[in-house]
C-alpha cells in the first residue's frame, strides 16, 4: 500500500487554525501514513510540535481573516487592505500552486478555512475537503455597513467555498450549513506528556493548583501580573509575556517561545483563555474548566460563549474587564469544579472522523 501524498493549506489566522489543521494531520499520517505538501504562512515550528518531518513547508500567504491589533480587538482597514490584495486569487499563483501539487504526487487537497486550496486543488483536478467552524463570509457579514468593501470579497470567498468537494463542520459550531455533510467533535491535538511528567519539567508540585493563562497567538497586554503574584498558593503558566523566566508563582513564556499548548493544559487544573478555537478545544479535551474571554464586535463570540457554556464549566470574562483581573478571585471557583476533573478520561478529538472520512473521498487514500 502507497501511503497517500496531501496536500494542506492552512489560514494564518492565529494559531487555531495551525493547531487545527495539525491534529488531523497526525490522525491522517496515523490511519494511514499520510504524508503532506503544507501551504501557510503561519511559523513552521508550529507544525513540528505534531507532524515534524512529515511535510514539506511552503510559504505562501493562503488567506486572510482579520488583520489583528491585539488578541481582542481586529484592525478592520488593514483587513480590507489585505483581502484586497488576495482577492480574486492571481492566476498564475493558482496555476503555479496547482503543478507544485501535481507535481508532488498530491491525492487530495485539505483545506482549513483557506479557500485559496480548493481553487488549487480544481486547477490540478483533485478532490477537495474543507474543515470549518465559520467561514469568513459569514464572519464579515455583520461588517458590510462599516467597510462595503468587504461584501465583494466575501462573495469571492463564498464562491469558492461552495465549490468544494466535501465539507466538514467542527463544534464548537457558529453556524450550521446544510451543504456540509459531516459534523464533528471539536478537534484538539492531543498531550504526548503526562500531567506529571509536565509538572516535573517545570518544577510545579504535583499537589499545587496549576492555572494556564494564554491568549494565543496575538499579543495582549497584561499589565496584572502582580495581582497573580498575590495569589501565591496558586502557579499560573502565563504565555505572551516579555520574556521566559520564573518568577515566584509566575512561570512567563516570551511569544516566540515554542510551547505545545496540550501538554500545559493536561498538567494545568483551570485554563484562562480567550475565546478561540484550539484553547477551547483542548480545553474540552482534557476536561479542564475554562474561564475564557470574549470580543464582544466578534460574530464567532456569541455561538462560541453559548456552546462553552452548555458543554463546559467555567465563566465569562468580558474582554474590557480581562485587564483588570478581578477575574483572579474567581479562580478558585474552578478549581473546585466537579467537570474539571483533573483525573477524567480524555475526550476523543474530531481529529480521526476528518481523517477516515477524508480517506473515503475517491483517490484520495492508500492505494495498492
Amino acid at each position: 500500500m502507497t501511503p497517500p501524498q496531501i496536500a494542506v493549506f492552512v489560514s494564518p489566522h492565529g494559531f487555531g487554525h495551525a493547531a487545527r489543521a495539525s491534529a488531523v494531520m497526525e490522525a491522517l499520517h496515523r490511519l494511514a501514513g499520510a504524508r503532506f505538501e503544507l501551504f501557510t504562512s503561519s511559523p513552521r515550528w508550529f507544525y513540528d510540535e505534531s507532524v515534524a518531518g512529515l511535510y514539506r513547508y511552503h510559504e505562501v500567504v493562503t488567506d486572510v481573516g482579520f488583520r489583528q491589533k491585539s488578541a481582542l480587538a481586529y484592525d478592520l482597514e488593514g483587513t480590507v487592505a489585505a483581502l484586497a490584495e488576495l482577492l480574486p486569487f492571481d492566476e498564475a499563483l493558482v496555476e503555479g500552486l496547482a503543478l507544485e501539487v501535481k507535481r508532488a504526487g498530491c491525492r487530495a487537497v485539505l483545506c482549513d478555512i483557506a479557500p485559496l486550496g480548493i481553487a488549487v486543488a480544481e486547477r490540478a483536478g483533485l478532490p477537495s475537503v474543507l474543515v470549518e467552524s465559520f467561514t469568513w463570509p459569514w464572519l464579515y457579514e455583520p461588517l458590510f455597513a462599516e467597510a462595503p468593501e468587504l461584501e465583494a470579497r466575501a462573495a469571492e470567498l463564498e464562491r469558492w467555498v461552495d465549490r468544494v468537494t466535501v465539507r466538514i463542520e467542527t463544534e464548537p459550531l457558529c453556524a450550521a450549513d446544510p451543504r456540509a455533510e459531516l459534523v464533528v467533535p471539536p478537534i484538539g491535538r492531543p498531550a504526548r506528556r503526562s500531567r506529571a511528567e509536565v509538572r516535573e519539567s517545570l518544577g510545579v508540585g504535583a499537589d499545587v493548583p496549576l492555572v494556564v493563562l494564554t491568549m494565543g497567538g496575538v499579543p495582549e497586554p497584561l499589565p496584572f501580573v502582580s495581582k497573580l503574584h498575590a495569589a501565591g498558593d496558586i502557579t499560573f503558566l502565563v504565555t505572551g509575556m516579555p520574556e521566559t523566566r520564573v518568577e515566584g508563582n509566575v512561570h512567563g513564556f516570551h511569544a516566540d517561545t515554542r510551547i505545545y499548548m496540550p501538554d500545559f493544559v493536561r498538567a494545568a487544573d483551570v485554563v484562562v483563555a480567550k475565546l478561540g478555537y484550539s484553547t477551547v478545544a483542548e480545553a474540552w479535551k482534557e476536561r479542564r474548566p475554562l474561564a475564557y474571554v470574549t470580543r464582544p464586535n466578534f460574530r464567532e463570540t456569541g455561538p462560541v460563549r453559548a456552546w462553552v457554556q452548555r458543554e463546559m464549566s467555567g465563566f465569562e470574562i468580558p474582554g474590557d474587564r480581562f485587564a483588570g483581573a478581578g477575574w483572579v478571585e474567581r479562580v478558585p471557583e474552578l478549581l473546585g469544579a466537579q467537570r474539571g476533573d483533573t483525573n477524567g478520561r480524555p475526550r476523543e478529538s474530531g481529529a480521526d472522523a476528518v481523517a477516515r472520512r477524508m480517506l473515503e473521498v475517491p483517490g484520495a487514500g492508500s492505494v495498492s
